[in-house]
């Protein structure tokens, strides 16, 4: 049932785009205000207890409604819902449809408009540092609509998958938090991407050129001066960037036929497609031998 569901949501919100208007996290905002107001004063509430309170009660309203739909409907109930989180968790916009809004542009203005929107910063003036910044997007977009929920969802459920939206929303939004719980919640954030992370950067070496995304990703980490398990996730943007800008995605079938003023960022969207074809694979050999259900 979990590829399925991945299967299902992603054909639902690639034909049905109007099912992103129902991403809405207003009622996380609502649900913050609340529990500082009537929280605010407890010990620690500024710090963890506060922290595992946002994060908790939310799951566990959502494991409370999945019990109650099992008990009404069965397993249908439970692959509703598995559904209805997934389509929530996607997003906030779909990846391919913000790509295209750049690729497409009839001008200048509304390609620089929708690439901002795309790299959430402006646009640097370099032409080099254009399209770098452009595959990190891409590939970071990726990472954060995509392959986190995906990856969590297989690991706990919905409860992984919407965990991982939540977490996302309450570091990237403004919402009132303190320091120490905004501090907690990105390390989270960094702890849940890095799986999703390592395995994306596999992906992209099995799905391209494995020595050259070898190569960026040790580089990367013995250019930074850390262990495998310390720091952010630029091991993955590395790598997508010289399989990208170095030629490789352009010397290997379907991408060299890409053409126009942002060929780098269809040639990123056309390998974020491939790893998750190559997820998926993975995912349905696991469903054969029985380790997912």
């Amino acid at each position: 049932m979990t590829i399925i569901a991945i299967l299902l949501s992603f054909g639902l919100c690639h034909f049905v785009r109007e099912l992103g208007r129902f991403r809405k996290s207003q009622w996380l905002t609502t649900w913050v205000n609340f529990s500082n107001d009537a929280f605010g004063k407890l010990p620690l509430w500024q710090d963890v207890l506060g922290f595992l309170v946002i994060i908790t009660v939310p799951l566990t309203v959502l494991l409370l409604v999945n019990h109650l739909l099992i008990s009404a409907f069965g397993s249908t109930g439970s692959f509703l819902l598995a559904l209805a989180v997934l389509i929530y968790s996607f997003g906030p916009r779909d990846l391919d449809t913000d790509v295209a809004e750049v690729v497409e542009a009839e001008n200048q203005e509304d390609r620089d408009n929708a690439l901002a929107r795309l790299l959430r910063k402006p646009i640097p003036e370099d032409s080099g540092e254009v399209r770098a910044a452009a595959v990190e997007a891409v590939f970071r977009e990726a990472l954060r609509r995509w392959f986190g929920v995906i990856f969590w969802f297989a690991v706990l459920g919905i409860a992984g998958a919407l965990l991982y939206r939540l977490v996302d929303w309450l570091v990237h939004e403004k919402h009132d938090l303190s320091q120490d719980q905004l501090g907690l919640f990105t390390r989270l954030q960094q702890i849940m991407d890095w799986p999703a992370a390592q395995l994306m950067t596999l992906s992209l070496a099995i799905a391209t050129d494995f020595d050259s995304v070898f190569t960026a990703w040790k580089s990367y980490h013995d250019e930074q001066g850390h262990g495998l398990f310390d720091g952010d996730n630029g091991f993955l943007l590395s790598s997508a960037c010289r399989i990208v800008l170095t030629g490789h995605a352009a010397r290997d079938g379907y991408a060299d036929e890409l053409e126009g003023p942002m060929t780098c960022l269809q040639q990123a969207m056309d390998l974020t497609w491939r790893i998750l074809g190559v997820w998926l694979t993975v995912l349905a050999l696991l469903l054969l031998i029985g380790v997912i259900v």
